[in-house]
């Protein structure tokens, strides 16, 4: 079934869909994206896909040039460490509230994330662990208490994904560092969940490998620790 034969509204699923590809890499960065050509791919008229756009432009996830059209976002390296830090930043903040404030909901969740993950770690449930992984996040950003900060969350994580190409090439190793995160927040042990968190993000910003003929880039790391001293 295509988009255009199911009822929900199509401004939003044609974005939902969108940014899917954008966030797995199906549509990679800099990638020009065709009007015609996407609502023939959808199944929908050009309005909803024109709308998309200007819906995942605010996001920051595409882009129009001049003259050159609609375009996945493409950040240089030095953007992609700007990225980090700013998600750095965010996360650290939430962890600290998720932690401090333990509401009971988010605190359960997380426990239910976590017997369920270790369950599909034991068996490399690959699926399992990405889905689990992503839930981790979802959970963080609401167990803040503030719609604001899960907004912004969601908005940076997404930039975050979309410039390293797609997710992560093992959701083990991320289930894995998530897990540690999660156990230091049941502990109410915030100092230990915020160092979890920050060496998570670092490592799996760096395990990106850098795009064929791109310049390597300063560690990310290095930038992060020297921009907070």
């Amino acid at each position: 079934m295509s988009i255009g034969e199911t009822h929900r509204t199509l401004r939003d699923e044609v974005a939902d869909q969108l940014r899917r590809w954008i966030l797995d890499g199906t549509l990679a960065p800099g990638a020009k994206l065709a009007e015609g050509a996407l609502s023939i791919r959808l199944g929908v008229s050009r309005l909803p896909v024109r709308e998309a756009f200007r819906r995942l432009e605010a996001e920051g996830l595409v882009q129009t040039i001049p003259r050159r059209g609609v375009r996945v976002v493409e950040y240089d390296p030095e953007e992609r460490n700007t990225i980090l830090e700013i998600r750095l930043s965010l996360e650290l903040i939430a962890v600290r509230k998720l932690t401090e404030r333990r509401d009971p909901d988010a605190i359960e969740g997380l426990r239910r994330v976590l017997e369920a993950g270790d369950r599909a770690a034991a068996v490399d449930d690959r699926a399992a662990l990405s889905r689990l992984n992503t839930e981790f996040h979802e959970l963080v950003a609401v167990g803040t208490g503030s719609k604001i900060l899960g907004d912004l969350l969601r908005s940076v994580r997404n930039q975050a994904q979309q410039s390293r190409g797609g997710p992560p090439d093992s959701p083990a190793a991320s289930w894995a560092e998530h897990a540690a995160v999660i156990r230091a927040v049941l502990d109410g042990d915030s100092e230990m969940a915020c160092l979890l968190m920050r060496r998570h993000l670092i490592a799996r910003h760096e395990a990106r490998p850098a795009p064929e003929g791109e310049p390597a880039a300063e560690p990310a790391a290095r930038q992060v620790s020297r921009s907070a001293s």
